[in-house]
């Protein structure tokens, strides 16, 4: 007879995209982040998503930063927070190709079948990511949020999701349930907010551009070097679950913190000159890490 599980978790998953409306503008991303129930109950998550409900915060859009220190502030300000209980967090991304897919749609007559499957099968793989592989003795529970949009109404994406996962759990023998999915209004709930904020970092640190910069591009790169001095937000960024989809039979697995280190290497001059956001104890702390990689 089969053991009843010792505890039931609750989890809080956000899930959000960057990118689908621009394809010149690479990446396209789509990412889900996990943050534990009782994380997301401590005073400081609360007082956040109060401040965001009375419009308290600036609009957290990272592609709007180009150095408005409000905007600043109030970014720093939540990030630093999520950075406090980051280890106990998790994030998933797909970064896909929707060129591929406009190629392969000419063989289908269901000219929208490529969008519902953009929007059902990539957001179920990413979040399924984030619950599986829990062990025998405890439940996870866990609630959706996404923020709306018609495509998503349309879709009705709240509910296949649901239907979608808790098949999934029942016939893999997982250990999870999703409770509910909730189509959020804008500027609702602050874990939204942060997975759209860290999904920028990384847009911003895939792009890793050098030459010929806005000043948005410019303070977009030194404020995200800034978040990299925390060996903590390091760890956290280099362990997201990071896949690339080009239209094949299977996502690709790559190590994002390939690319993080890249950025590092690459901003590296610039910081020197301007004495600016790299201290030299982050430095070492990378230079730590690389060489247990190469003993590895």
């Amino acid at each position: 007879m089969k053991q009843e599980p010792l505890n039931m978790e609750k989890v809080r998953i956000f899930f959000d995209e960057s990118g689908s409306n621009n394809i010149k503008q690479r990446p396209t991303l789509m990412a889900g982040l996990l943050i534990p129930e009782p994380i997301y109950q401590t005073t400081e998550y609360k007082e956040m998503n109060s401040k965001l409900k009375e419009r308290k915060y600036m609009p957290l859009h990272w592609t709007e930063y180009s150095g408005y220190m409000p905007l600043k502030r109030d970014i720093i300000s939540v990030i630093d927070i999520f950075i406090k209980y980051s280890r106990v967090c998790k994030m998933n991304i797909i970064n896909y190709d929707e060129t591929s897919l406009r190629e392969r749609r000419k063989f289908y007559d269901d000219k929208d079948l490529s969008k519902r499957m953009i929007y059902t099968k990539l957001p179920e793989r990413i979040l399924y990511g984030l619950l599986r592989n829990y062990g025998k003795d405890v439940n996870i529970k866990a609630e959706l949020y996404i923020e709306n949009s018609s495509t998503y109404t349309k879709l009705e994406l709240d509910k296949i999701l649901v239907d979608q996962l808790n098949t999934q759990s029942m016939y893999r023998g997982e250990q999870f349930k999703v409770s509910d999915c909730n189509l959020t209004p804008k500027k609702n709930e602050i874990g939204v907010e942060i997975v759209d904020l860290l999904m920028g970092f990384v847009r911003t640190i895939i792009q890793n551009k050098k030459e010929r910069l806005s000043k948005g591009e410019r303070m977009r790169n030194a404020l995200v070097l800034q978040f990299l001095e925390s060996p903590i937000f390091y760890s956290f960024l280099s362990d997201i679950k990071y896949y690339e989809w080009q239209s094949s039979r299977e996502l690709t697995n790559v190590r994002f913190k390939e690319y993080v280190d890249l950025f590092l290497a690459s901003h590296y001059s610039t910081c020197e000159k301007t004495r600016g956001n790299m201290s030299t104890k982050n430095w070492e702390f990378l230079r730590r890490r690389s060489s247990h990689r190469r003993r590895k």
